[in-house]
This record gives C-alpha cells, sequence and structure tokens, in this order.
C-alpha cells in the first residue's frame, strides 16, 4: 500500500474547507450585492422616468391651457383677420415654443395666422376629424420642414352661444422636449431616454437621426424623406415633404416593453436589444383632451450601469484569494506542530514491530498527543508482559500434548464397540423391517380371500335363488303343457266332428246334382213341349228356359260347393294328423319337464351345501385374520424398539465419534501449538524485553 503522509491527509481537507466557504460566502455577498444595485439601479431610472414624464406633462398641459385660453378670447371669436393676427403674434413672442397659431372657419378657411399667408386647410385630416368630433385634442408628432425639429399641434373647436364657429390650432415646438431629454441622458455612459407619441413616433431621442427619420417603434418603421440630387428634401404640390417608410429591427424583449407602456402602464425590467443587455424604466404621460398618451422610456447599458459593482467585485475577489492564501500559510504551520509528535510515535511502533519493546516515547505534552504517548509506553509494557507469559506456558502445552494422544487411543476403541453394536441393531431392524413387509403381503392376501369367500358365497346364495325360480318355472311349463294337452284334445274332437259334418254334406250335395238333373230334364222336355204348341206355348217357353237355366246354375253351384267340402276334408284330415304330432310332442315334454323339476331340486340342495361350505371357511379365514394382525403388531414392536436401539446407538456413536475427531483435533491443534511453542522460544530469543 502506498504511504501517506497524515500530514497531507490533515492539510488538503483543510485548505479545500477554507477554499469552499470562501467561494460560497463570496457568492453569496456578490448576488447580494448585485441584487441590491440592479434595485438601485431600477429605482434611479424609474425616478428619472417619472421625472421626466412629470416636465412633459407639465409643458404640454401648459400648452393645452393655452391654447384652450385663446380658443375662448372673444377677440379670437371674432372671426376678424385685422383682430386675431395681432393677438397671435403678440402670443408667439411671449410663448417661443409655439411656432405657429391659426384660425379655420366652419369653410375650412383660415381667418387668422401668427405667420405666412391665410390658405385653405378644409381638406386636412385634423379639420374633418375636429368638425365631425367636436373635441380636443394633441396630434401625433410629424416633422417640420421650417424648424427641422418634431412638432405637434394642438386644436380647439370654437364656439359662439353654444355654435361652432372654427378652429383654434397652434403648432408646438418640441425642441424643449429635446433639450429635457438631452438634460436627463449619459449616452457616454450607457445612459438615455427618449419619448414617443400616442402613435409610438419618436419626439425626443438623444440620436437626432431617430427624430428627422419619424421612428414608430409601434409599427417598427421609420419615414426617410426623398432627397433631390442637390441633396434638399423634395416636397409635394402642397409644400409637404415627400417621405418613404423603411423597416427597423428591435428585440421581442423591446416590443414587448413598448406595448405595455403604449397601454398605459409603468414598470421596470431588463432586456437585450443588438446584443446588448439593458435596465429599463418606462412611464406613460397622460395628455389632456381626446388624445392617446405619450411615453417616454429610459435605458441604462448593465455593462455601464454595473461597472463599479464589477470593479467592487474585483476587489472583493483579489481580497479573498490574499486572506485564502494567509489561511493556507496558518493551516500548513498549525499541521505541522500536530503531525510532529504523531510521526515520531509512529517511528518507535516501527521499532516495535521488529521486536524491541524497550522503546518509551516522550510525555512532556498534557494534550492528547501526551495522553497518546503514555498510552503507548503502557501498551509496550503489557506486550512485553504478555510475550514473558506466553513463554512459560509453552513448555506446559509441550507436556499436555502426550496425555491427549492416550486419550486419544481409549476414546477410538469406545467410539469402535459402540459402532459395531449400532451395526448390528441396524440390521435387526432391517430384517424387521421384512417381516413387517411379507406380513404386509399377507394381509393384503387374507383380504383377497376374504373378499373371494364373500363373492362365492354371494354367487352361492343367488344360485339358490335361481333354482328355487327354475322350480317355479318348470311347474308353471307344466301347467301349461297340461292345458296345452286339454285343449288338443278338445280341438280333436271338434275336429272329428267337424269330418263327420263335411261327409254329411257332401251326400246332400250328391242329392242336390240329381235333383238338378231332374229338373234340366224337364226343362227341356218343356221346351220341346213349347215349341210344339207353336204360338200358344210361348210363355210356357219362357219358363221352361227359366227352369233350365236355374237347373244350370244350381248344378255349377253344387259342383263349385262340392270342390270346397273336398279340399276341406283334406285339410281337416291334415289338421288332425298335426294335432296328433302335437299331442305326442307336448306328452314328450311334459315328461321332460318333470325331468328338469328333478334336476332343479338335486341343484338346490347341492347349492346349500355349498353356501354352507363358504360360510365355514370364510369364519375360519376372519380367525385367520386375527392370528395374522396379532403378528404384525409384535413385529412392529420389535421393529420400532429396534430402530430405537439403532438411533440411539448410532447417536452415541457419533457422539463418540465427534468426540474422538474433537480429540484429535485438539491433539493436532496442541501438536500444532508445540511446534509453534518450539518456534516461539526460539522467536522469543530476539525480543528485547
Amino acid at each position: 500500500m502506498k504511504k501517506t503522509s497524515i500530514f497531507r491527509q490533515l492539510l488538503l481537507p483543510m485548505i479545500a474547507i477554507v477554499c469552499a466557504l470562501a467561494v460560497c460566502l463570496t457568492g453569496v455577498i456578490a448576488a447580494i450585492f448585485v441584487k441590491s444595485y440592479e434595485g438601485e439601479i431600477y429605482g434611479r431610472s424609474q425616478d428619472k422616468s417619472q421625472l421626466v414624464s412629470g416636465n412633459i406633462a407639465t409643458f404640454l398641459d401648459g400648452a393645452y391651457e393655452v391654447t384652450e385660453e385663446l380658443s375662448v378670447n372673444p377677440s379670437i371669436l371674432t372671426m376678424q383677420t385685422e383682430v386675431q393676427t395681432p393677438i397671435l403674434e403678440d402670443c408667439v413672442k411671449r410663448n417661443p415654443y409655439l411656432e405657429l397659431l391659426y384660425i379655420q372657419g366652419k369653410d375650412g378657411m383660415q381667418t387668422g395666422r401668427s405667420s405666412g399667408e391665410l390658405a385653405d386647410r378644409s381638406t386636412r385630416w385634423w379639420f374633418i376629424q375636429t368638425m365631425e368630433e367636436q373635441k380636443s385634442f394633441i396630434s401625433k408628432s410629424y416633422y417640420s420642414v421650417n424648424t427641422g425639429m418634431p412638432c405637434a399641434s394642438i386644436f380647439f373647436p370654437m364656439y359662439q352661444e353654444s355654435e361652432l364657429a372654427g378652429i383654434f390650432a397652434v403648432d408646438l415646438k418640441l425642441d424643449y422636449l429635446q433639450s429635457l431629454i438631452e438634460e436627463f441622458s449619459d449616452v457616454e455612459h450607457g445612459e438615455y431616454s427618449f419619448v414617443i407619441d400616442g402613435e409610438g413616433v419618436v419626439v425626443a431621442h438623444p440620436d437626432s437621426v431617430q427624430i428627422e427619420e419619424l421612428y414608430n417603434y409601434k409599427m417598427l418603421t421609420k419615414t426617410v424623406s426623398k432627397k433631390d440630387k442637390a441633396g434638399q428634401s423634395m416636397v409635394d404640390a402642397d409644400g409637404n415633404i415627400v417621405t418613404e417608410e423603411q423597416k427597423i429591427t428591435i428585440s421581442k424583449d423591446y416590443q414587448k416593453i413598448i406595448s405595455d407602456v403604449m397601454a398605459g402602464n409603468t414598470g421596470s425590467c431588463k432586456m437585450k436589444n443588438d446584443g446588448e443587455s439593458y435596465f429599463v424604466s418606462y412611464a406613460s404621460i397622460p395628455l389632456k383632451g381626446e388624445s392617446d398618451s405619450w411615453s417616454i422610456i429610459t435605458l441604462h447599458k448593465e455593462s455601464s450601469a454595473m461597472a463599479a459593482v464589477y470593479r467592487t467585485l474585483m476587489i472583493v475577489l483579489m481580497l479573498v484569494l490574499l486572506i485564502i492564501i494567509i489561511a493556507i500559510w496558518v493551516i500548513a504551520v498549525l499541521a505541522r506542530k500536530l503531525t510532529s509528535p504523531i510521526v515520531l510515535i509512529t517511528e518507535l511502533i516501527g521499532n516495535a514491530s521488529e521486536g524491541d519493546f524497550t522503546v518509551q516515547a516522550a510525555e512532556g505534552s498534557s494534550n492528547e498527543i501526551g495522553m497518546l504517548s503514555k498510552s503507548f509506553n503502557i501498551m509496550i509494557g503489557k506486550i512485553a508482559a504478555i510475550l514473558t507469559k506466553i513463554t512459560a506456558m509453552t513448555g506446559e502445552v509441550v507436556q499436555s500434548s502426550g496425555q491427549l494422544k492416550s486419550i486419544e487411543e481409549d476414546v477410538g476403541s469406545i467410539s469402535q464397540s459402540v459402532r459395531e453394536i449400532s451395526d448390528g441393531t441396524e440390521r435387526q431392524k432391517e430384517e424387521a423391517d421384512q417381516v413387517v413387509l411379507r406380513e404386509n403381503d399377507l394381509e393384503e392376501k387374507f383380504g383377497q380371500l376374504q373378499e373371494k369367500g364373500s363373492l362365492l358365497l354371494e354367487d352361492a346364495q343367488n344360485t339358490i335363488r335361481s333354482g328355487e325360480n327354475g322350480i317355479q318355472s318348470v311347474i308353471e311349463l307344466k301347467k301349461q303343457n297340461e292345458v296345452t294337452a286339454k285343449g288338443m284334445a278338445e280341438s280333436f274332437a271338434k275336429i272329428v266332428a267337424l269330418e263327420e259334418q263335411s261327409q254329411r254334406i257332401s251326400g246332400i250335395l250328391s242329392t242336390i246334382n240329381e235333383i238338378s238333373s231332374q229338373t234340366g230334364l224337364l226343362a227341356l222336355n218343356a221346351s220341346i213341349e213349347a215349341a210344339r204348341a207353336g204360338e200358344h206355348g210361348k210363355g210356357f217357353a219362357v219358363v221352361a228356359e227359366s227352369i233350365g237355366k236355374l237347373a244350370a246354375d244350381s248344378t255349377a253351384a253344387t259342383a263349385d260347393i262340392e270342390e270346397i267340402i273336398v279340399e276341406l276334408c283334406r285339410d281337416i284330415s291334415e289338421t288332425v294328423v298335426n294335432i296328433e304330432d302335437i299331442r305326442a310332442g307336448v306328452e314328450g315334454q311334459t315328461q321332460a319337464v318333470d325331468k328338469v323339476q328333478e334336476t332343479f331340486a338335486d341343484f338346490g340342495k347341492l347349492a346349500e351345501k355349498t353356501k354352507e361350505s363358504v360360510s365355514s371357511m370364510e369364519e375360519l379365514i376372519e380367525e385367520m385374520y386375527q392370528c395374522d394382525q396379532a403378528v404384525v403388531v409384535a413385529v412392529e414392536r420389535i421393529r420400532d424398539i429396534s430402530a430405537n436401539a439403532a438411533e440411539i446407538t448410532e447417536g452415541v456413536a457419533d457422539s463418540l465419534e465427534e468426540q474422538l475427531n474433537g480429540i484429535r483435533g485438539v491433539a493436532k491443534r496442541v501438536d500444532d501449538l508445540s511446534m509453534v511453542s518450539v518456534e516461539m522460544e526460539q522467536e522469543m530469543t530476539k525480543f528485547k524485553l
């Protein structure tokens, strides 16, 4: 590890703390000082704006009052040129800020002027506006060709007995405003004010170019007069200067300030324009009549306004640097004084680490360093005493090593015996587990045997019930056979009687055939006799013919009946034969039913014996199962005892094994300690105690 001086460790953080405190304190003081000074700048600028605003308002109000006073003057209201002109000329002489006074009649024709020729002004915008609104107002500023300065006009309607008589107008010279602005401006040090009218046009500004070119900060334009080849301003037919507008550029902050002050607001802020920062204060200048208020804006370059502050801060910074250097020197001296005793004690500790415990530190000081030296001396003394005791104990450790080895051998023998007992108990437990498994298999087979015995008993009972049902069915079948035999006998008797009746019908049919033959002969004879009788025998011939036809039909019907009787007799004969066969079969079936009845009786006796045997076998199986359960319980007890014994012996064996391992570990450590003790005895000879 790289060695680091405590002197440097103490010195560097203290220097860093002092520098950080100095920087923070300087920064806070500078911020407070700058903020306070900026507030003073805003206050001075606002006071200046208010002062200039008040002077301008006083100037315009005075001109407004003069105009108002003249507009109601009875001599002026005569509307006679010779009366008005002297008054106007005298007023201009007494008020040098008035450039021109003139009076217009209702038709726009001038009736009086302080100077110049009378002219028609009926087409001028101000005349039209005043005639329509009949209200006084101060116009926006404009550039005068005569004076080469910006001017403004005041217009007053004149009344005679509440009737509009004309318009009184005054053109004001605004050079007073320019001189006022120049008086309160210090362009060299970046501080100046300027005035704009209600349209945003510059009225007074330290830069005369902005006045001449009618800078309009609302529309962001400037009006430049066109020049002829001789460099003179060009004028139109009405004597007005021909001009053209050009764009000007200002920052958005500047535009916001212009909009705010033209809205009649007052305030202070900081802005940037053309790469420069400015402190800005602005105020509104309210005008009398129906006129838009004018505005004054005061700007002060931040670099100029804060120059004194920056110089002061530079001086303070240099003083802070000087103080930091002095503080670092003082800290270095103190750190050296504090760390020297610590370095000395460090050297003594190094000597002690090399084995010299006879060293002693000086205890002259009563501070923490002195206490540290005293504690070091006490520590060295205690370490020397401990090393002396360690030397004495080393011999005792070597003697204890031999005794511990004999104990290790005895514990090893005991552990081996307990381990053999544990193995035997474990084998006994395994054999008991095998017996339990076999008994469980036997128990399962007993269960299967009981289940099959129950099924066999149930089958025997079902067989007995089936035999009883079979006997009952045989009895019913025997009864049905007897009924069938009786019915067959009755049917046979009736068929025999039917056969006899058929024979009798055959005899009757023979008689009918004979009668039909004789009737036919009689009909033939009657026909012959009728033919002999001629015409008288025709009726008898018809009767004879009918009788002959009846005899023929009777003969045919008799033949059909005879044929049917023959077939019936043949069928009856066959039926008699079949009934004889059926009767013989019924008798054989009756004999077979008797034999089946005897068989079912024997089967029932056998099933009853089977039921008794199965019941006896089931009781025997239950007794065997109870004996098997008793054996299982006994074997499980033996297994549990063996398991407990195995667990106990295993625990004893493990405990003895752990003790043996512990003793072996202790013995090994004692051997190691013995070796270390020997080495320590050799090393102790190197120490100075």
